[in-house]
Order: structure tokens, then C-alpha cells, then sequence
């Protein structure tokens, strides 16, 4: 199956690129909820797992993980996933960096933007060689991703030149695999958000899950969420369709 890019148009996106969200909108809310950051660190890269995912020595000594935001390179075993890395190792291993963040996880990464000293921001960076997929998992959707992105997808940059490229939360999820949607933001696994299948009604302020009875089979015009408390502090409600629990 071709993977083909959201045309930009007409503002809409073509689902036939985010087939792997399983019907869920690429609009999504990452749903932080009241445990959202407005923190900085500062401190140098030493070690580079992968393309989105980074160890950073704070000046105080400490080790931190730092999981890239609403960016999501490929992964080690699929294609592009060594370039990926190997770009991030050539731009960033051993520079000082400044890291904003917004949340940590439930495996305690930070998740955030890598700015460097000249003002150059690692996230943007591999989306413009085309080296990571915009992971739309914020609401609103950041316009400047959006457009590096299309840029590179036009330019067949990276991975683009693979017109059956899979997404990378496609290639971890497990066959038909559904995860029970955490409680608070703190349990959330960002990679794996739209496996929960937590969504939003705009329309009736009411959120559901797959649980849920009549769980819609096409759920675009809803929001995601990455917790239930997010959706409760959004302003939603759980659906009468739901047995919370």
C-alpha cells in the first residue's frame, strides 16, 4: 500500500497517509493536561540512541533522556532509520544544546525541542532532510513542521523517496494491539498515543475510547488525547457509552 502525502490545498488532509492512525485524526491533542511544563535545561549531547531520541548531560552532571516532540523518526530496523541517527550524531553529539520541554513520560523522557547554539532547532532539522515524519500528536497542529514536512515529502528528501515508506508508529504497533488509555499524562508512553485510541468529540465535549459502545469507526473530526485527565481538563466529559473505570 502507498503511503502519499496530506495535500495542502484545501486545508484537509488525505487520510491515505495516516492510515496507520486507524482512523484517528492527525489533529490530535497530546493532552499534557495540568502536568504541562514550560521548562528549560541546558547541558551537552553524549549520547544518541536514535533519530528522535537523545541523552543529554545537564551542567549539574546529571543524565537525562530526551525524547523529541512531535517529531518520530524511524526506527533502527526500518529504512532510513541508521540515517536518521547518524544525522543526529553528526549534528548534535558533543554540542551544548538548550532543551524546552513540556512534559516527561511515563519512562521519564523528556519531551521536547533540541535548540542549538546558533538558533537551529534538531526537531525542524530532520523533518526538512526528510529524515523523521511530523507526529501530529498537538493540537493546533505546528504549521512551520507541517510545512517542512511537505517540503521534503516534494522534494522526495530521506525517506520520501520510498513512496510505501511506513510511519514508525505503524512499524512498533503490534497486530491489532490496543493499549488501555492511562489516567494521568505521567502514564502516558508518547510513542504509542494514538495506540490508545482516546478521542474527543468537539461537537458533544464527550470523550471515548475503544471500549466504549458505538466507538466511531471513522474518527475524524474528533480530537486524541494522551490521558483521560487531559480530556477531563479540556473542558470534555466521558460518554454515557463508556464504563469508567
Amino acid at each position: 500500500m502507498k503511503t502519499r502525502y496530506p495535500e495542502r490545498k484545501n486545508g484537509r488532509e488525505n487520510t491515505a497517509m495516516i492510515r496507520t492512525l486507524s482512523a484517528l485524526i492527525v489533529l490530535g491533542v497530546l493532552g499534557i493536561g495540568m502536568e504541562i511544563f514550560a521548562e528549560e535545561v541546558r547541558g551537552k549531547v553524549v549520547g544518541v540512541l536514535d533519530g528522535d531520541t537523545l541523552t543529554i548531560e545537564t551542567r549539574s552532571g546529571k543524565q537525562v533522556r530526551v525524547r523529541l516532540k512531535e517529531v518520530d523518526a524511524p526506527e533502527a530496523s526500518q529504512t532510513f532509520g541508521r540515517q536518521a541517527r547518524q544525522f543526529v550524531e553528526s549534528l548534535a553529539l558533543g554540542k551544548n544544546v538548550q532543551i524546552k520541554y513540556a512534559a516527561v513520560d511515563r519512562y521519564g523522557r523528556i519531551i521536547g525541542e533540541i535548540i542549538f547554539a546558533d538558533g537551529r532547532i534538531l526537531n525542524r532539522e530532520l523533518l526538512r532532510h526528510g529524515l523523521a515524519w511530523h507526529y501530529r500528536v498537538h493540537f493546533p497542529v505546528d504549521e512551520l513542521l507541517r510545512e517542512r514536512e511537505y517540503r521534503a515529502w516534494k522534494q522526495k528528501a530521506g525517506l520520501w523517496v520510498d513512496p510505501s515508506a511506513v510511519p514508525p508508529w505503524e512499524f512498533r504497533r503490534e497486530n491489532n494491539s490496543r493499549k488501555a488509555p492511562p489516567g494521568r499524562p505521567g502514564e502516558m508512553d508518547y510513542n504509542g498515543i494514538f495506540d490508545y485510541g482516546l478521542i474527543g468529540n468537539t461537537q458533544t465535549k464527550y470523550y471515548l475510547w475503544p471500549d466504549c459502545r458505538n466507538y466511531p469507526k471513522d474518527s475524524r473530526g474528533f480530537v486524541v488525547f494522551g490521558s483521560k485527565l487531559a480530556a477531563k481538563t479540556s473542558g470534555f466529559r466521558v460518554s454515557p457509552k463508556c464504563a469508567e473505570r
